[in-house]
């Protein structure tokens, strides 16, 4: 995959030889990168985050020790789901604080600041 097609996704990648962690916008974003970069690789784990902004994090090898024991490809295509009762240890003001940010913010995606003309 060339550089310019990663951008659309977001495409992160850290670590070196032998083990990365991929990041992309999905799992299928995030394994297709892998797999393109790192052929012969294994995905060893999963991590979903970003409440507002999903993410995926897959952790990809090519160690031959940590590809023999790796668990198969679809015990990672399904992502944790979501909490159903807010996270304790974020305060009830802190949650509602971002979910107003988040109102905002889509608020200014559907409405075009208008300018004013001043003489």
């Amino acid at each position: 995959m060339e550089v310019f097609e990663a951008i659309p996704e977001r495409i992160e990648v850290s670590g070196h030889r032998p083990t990365w962690r991929v990041t992309g916008g999905s799992f299928e974003a995030a394994l297709d990168y892998a797999r393109d970069a790192f052929g012969g690789s294994a995905v060893v784990a999963r991590e979903d985050r970003g409440r507002w902004w999903p993410r995926v994090t897959l952790t990809v090898t090519v160690d031959p020790a940590l590809v023999a024991a790796a668990p198969p490809l679809g015990s990672f295509d399904t992502g944790e789901p979501e909490p159903s009762v807010p996270d304790p240890d974020i305060p009830l003001a802190l949650e509602r604080m971002f979910a107003h940010q988040e109102e905002r913010r889509m608020a200014r995606l559907r409405i075009p600041a208008q300018r004013s003309h001043r003489s």
